[in-house]
C-alpha cells in the first residue's frame, strides 16, 4: 500500500519526477517534492494541487550532503517518518569523450551517482530505525548497454545499477528493500536536449516511452520486492542478453548508429516544422 506512505522524489520538476509525484499522489502518498530549481518546483505544486494532490516542495541539491541532511530534517520533524525514496534527479551532457568539458563530466558523476549515494546514506538511518523502507533509484537502459557518444552517462547509470544491487544486498534482512529502474529513452527535456547532439545516436534507436510508462514502474518498484525493474521489459531483455555477448553488441553498433542517426534526421525536421 502506498496511501499515507512518506515518498521524498528527487527530480521532481522533470518529466518522469513530475509523472511520478502524479502517479504516487493519485494513490494517496504523502508527497516530499525535491528539485533544485525553485521555479519550476513551484509550478508542480501548483498544478498538483489544482489535481488536488497535496505536495511539499523543498529546494534541493542532491550533490550536497547538507542539503540532504538538512530536507531529511525538515522531513521528519513536519511527518515523523521516510518509508520511500525515490533517487530520480539525473543530467546528460553528450559527446566525444575526449572533448565533453572536464565540468560537464563531474556533473554527471555528482548529480546522477553521487546524488544517489547521499541519497541513500541520508535515509538510511531513519529506515533502519523503523525497521522498515523502500529506495527506489533510478538507473538507465544505457547502464546496461555500452553508449558511445555517452560514455560518462552511461557509466554513472552503470554506477547506481551496481551499487543498488549490492546496497539491496547488504540491507537484505533489515527491512528495507532496494529496487533499481532501468528505462529506455523517454519523452522528457533531457531527451530533447540530447536530440541536439549527433552524438547521442543510440538515444534515439526506438520510439521513446512516455515518462507516465517509468512511472508506473517506480510505483510497482515501490511496491514490490523485485531488486531490479527495465523499461519496457522486452528492450531490458534484449538488453541483458546482448551484454551476455558483448562481441555481438560490438558488431551491431554501426547498424545501431545508423538507425539512431536516422531517427534524429527524422525528429529534427519534424521540430524544424511550422
Amino acid at each position: 500500500m502506498i496511501k499515507n506512505k512518506v515518498v521524498i522524489i528527487t527530480g521532481a520538476a522533470g518529466g518522469i519526477g513530475s509523472a511520478t509525484a502524479r502517479r504516487f499522489g493519485r494513490d494517496g502518498a504523502v508527497l516530499v517534492l525535491a528539485d533544485i530549481r525553485k521555479d519550476c518546483l513551484d509550478a508542480l505544486e501548483k498544478t498538483l494541487k489544482e489535481e488536488g494532490i497535496e505536495a511539499q516542495g523543498i529546494v534541493h541539491d542532491v550533490t550536497d550532503p547538507e542539503s540532504w541532511r538538512a530536507m531529511v530534517e525538515k522531513v521528519l520533524e513536519r511527518r515523523g517518518r521516510i518509508d520511500i525514496l525515490v533517487n530520480n534527479a539525473g543530467v546528460v551532457h553528450p559527446g566525444a569523450a575526449e572533448t565533453v568539458p572536464l565540468a560537464k563530466i563531474q556533473q554527471q558523476v555528482s548529480v546522477n551517482f553521487m546524488g544517489n549515494i547521499h541519497g541513500c546514506r541520508a535515509v538510511l538511518p531513519v529506515m533502519r530505525k523503523q525497521g522498515s523502507g523502500k529506495i527506489v533509484n533510478v538507473a538507465s537502459l544505457g547502464g546496461i548497454v555500452p553508449m558511445p557518444g555517452e560514455a560518462v552517462y552511461s557509466a554513472t547509470k552503470a554506477a547506481i545499477r551496481g551499487y543498488s544491487l549490492s546496497l539491496g544486498a547488504e540491507l537484505k534482512g533489515t527491512g528495507i528493500g532496494v529496487t533499481v529502474v532501468c528505462p529506455d529513452s523517454v519523452e522528457t527535456d533531457q531527451l530533447r536536449y540530447e536530440l541536439q547532439h549527433d552524438e547521442a545516436v543510440l538515444s534515439f534507436i526506438g520510439e521513446a516511452m512516455k515518462p507516465e510508462k517509468v512511472a508506473a514502474a517506480i510505483l510497482k518498484a515501490a511496491k514490490g520486492k523485485k531488486p531490479e525493474r527495465l523499461v519496457p521489459s522486452g528492450m531490458g531483455v534484449l538488453a541483458r542478453t546482448l551484454m551476455a555477448f558483448p562481441r555481438i553488441y560490438f558488431l551491431a553498433v554501426p547498424a545501431l548508429k545508423k538507425i539512431g542517426a536516422k531517427n534524429i534526421a527524422k525528429r529534427r525536421k519534424k521540430a524544424a516544422r511550422p
